[in-house]
């Protein structure tokens, strides 16, 4: 499993409509930073409708299983750029969703260990933006 695979930005909203038909389950969307660009603007609706998401981007500063394509198609490297000045957390935050720019492990425990605790009760999103290395091999 990968959070590269993010059904083309169907996970940041599932996430939300789940919190929202279900509002005691804690809910965790686990994304990467490509495909949570294709719903981003979903931050503005939880924020606004009080869901209390944890979403937690991976960001790669890439898009990675669109990347593939045209490698695994034998076209060699894809013909676009990468995203690595693309910040989710200040795309969160100017959504109205609080962010946090995660750039170290205990930096990631030391959130999860204030977090997940009262998950279930949150009515506050919030976005953790991953720094994480790319994977040259995914795919």
């Amino acid at each position: 499993m990968s959070a590269a695979a993010g059904g083309l930005g169907f996970g940041l909203p599932a996430a939300i409509g789940l919190k929202l038909g279900s509002p005691r389950r804690p809910v965790v969307a686990v994304l990467g930073d490509g495909s949570s660009l294709y719903g981003i603007q979903g931050l503005w609706s939880a924020s606004h409708y009080q869901a209390g998401v944890l979403f937690v981007v991976m960001a790669n500063g890439a898009y990675a299983i669109m990347d593939r394509l045209p490698e695994h198609s034998g076209l060699g490297k894809a013909p676009w750029p990468g995203f690595a000045e693309v910040r989710i957390c200040d795309t969160a935050s100017g959504l109205g969703c609080p962010a946090v720019r995660i750039t170290s492990h205990a930096q990631l425990v030391q959130v999860f260990d204030e977090i997940l605790p009262s998950l279930a009760e949150r009515t506050c999103p919030l976005a953790l933006d991953i720094e994480v290395a790319p994977d040259a091999t995914y795919g």
